[in-house]
């Protein structure tokens, strides 16, 4: 019998988890199953959906805590009538509000419910809801697994890497780039990151790292790609007089021509669950200098994630280098001592270090590059679904 999967989403507009669910509905219907996407809002859909079957709920984000709380009752009462008149087997939800919707719905055999931060994992109330009330809780890493464990008592939590549609990626890379692609081909050396614009991915540290790498390396870009206005990271550009330095491209639907232009990809984020971006940019051979932060990148770039998630200096790891945690403290200032040179926390300073290094030392970079499509596949789509599908048959 053909088993009928609801994947839940609020959007489908950009992220790590919006791309699993899609990626997940893909490989499931790929293996015979029946899949629909449900979402919370159709607006400003960043990915192929095409071939598959999306709901929208009509049920977007409500402002005010009364709004919101009436909005996860309509979800949830919408979502169980759905899953009841389809003839659903299993719901399979990605993010913090699909979570919860999920969790409360009565209309599925079986629940999944997937953690895909460290801000989920930390508020117990939401972590006791949905591991209470879902037949399975799957985080996207090791680390986050293994904080849940230590810090509850839960017995149906298992971590489960995001998946990685290497060839995909590889293919997209090679499709033709709009204008924006000219700054990438100047000949200087280009730093890359990705991300919504978001306190969380730490803009500020990455502006003011970049601003000493400039200083000391002066044929050095960088690239920002993301959705957002970035109005007080562009004041900063301009302070730091970096204006012709510094890309800020909007969201690209297909951000990987991009990537495979760049040099090293860099990651500044306070925390992560599994950052897709770091596999994506080894899968196109990019060099990585990443913030050691709580979740990710550590077993990403390190075969042995827990000895490398202790380091609290700038670490070599077997597949690309993580710099020291940085402050969640926002400093937009690019202020410069007596020398003329951007004055930076320690812990920048570390990183920019790293990244200087890694650009002057071609032994290294040619070491990185060459290891990074091969530890990518550590993540490919194919070992997600076997784990996946291990994980539903157990249901």
């Amino acid at each position: 019998m053909v088993k009928k999967v609801m994947l839940i989403t609020p959007m489908l507009h950009q992220g790590g988890f919006e791309r699993a669910c899609v990626m997940t509905a893909r490989l499931l219907k790929e293996k015979g199953y029946e899949v629909v996407i449900a979402v919370f809002s159709m607006e400003d859909i960043a990915f192929d959906v095409s071939g598959l079957t999306v709901l929208d709920l009509r049920l977007k984000a409500k402002s005010g805590k009364i709004g919101k709380i009436i909005n996860i009752f309509r979800r949830c009462i919408r979502l169980s009538s759905l899953q009841k008149k389809m003839g659903i087997q299993i719901s399979y939800s990605f993010g913090m509000t699909a979570n919860i919707s999920n969790a409360l719905s009565f209309g599925a055999e079986k629940k999944i419910t997937a953690c895909h931060s460290f801000e989920e994992i930390k508020n117990k109330l939401y972590m006791n809801l949905i591991s209470h009330r879902s037949d399975k809780v799957l985080c996207c890493s090791k680390k986050m697994a293994d904080l849940v464990c230590q810090n509850y008592s839960f017995n149906n939590v298992l971590p489960l890497w995001n998946p990685c549609d290497i060839e995909n990626v590889l293919k997209q890379s090679k499709a033709q780039p709009d204008k924006d692609i000219d700054f990438f081909r100047t000949g200087d050396k280009v730093l890359v990151s990705m991300g919504r614009e978001d306190d969380v991915k730490g803009f500020w540290h990455l502006i003011r790292i970049f601003k000493k790498v400039n200083e000391e390396i002066e044929g050095t870009r960088l690239a920002i790609i993301g959705d957002g206005s970035y109005a007080e990271y562009k004041r900063m550009v301009k302070e730091a007089g970096l204006t012709d330095k510094v890309l800020f491209s909007g969201l690209k639907t297909n951000p990987f021509p991009y990537l495979r232009e760049s040099d090293i990809y860099i990651l500044t984020s306070l925390s992560e669950g599994l950052p897709n971006a770091l596999v994506e940019s080894l899968t196109l051979s990019l060099p990585v200098v990443s913030a050691n932060c709580l979740s990710g990148p550590a077993e990403i770039l390190h075969g042995n994630f827990r000895e490398a998630e202790s380091k609290t200096e700038v670490f070599c790891g077997d597949y690309g280098i993580l710099a020291p945690r940085l402050s969640p403290r926002k400093n937009l200032s690019v202020q410069t001592g007596e020398d003329g040179k951007i004055k930076l926390e320690k812990e920048e300073k570390d990183f920019a270090g790293a990244i200087i290094d890694l650009l002057l030392d071609k032994e290294l970079y040619e070491r990185y590059r060459e290891g990074a499509l091969p530890r990518a596949k550590d993540f490919s789509s194919g070992q997600y679904m076997e784990e996946l599908l291990n994980c539903m048959e157990q249901l």
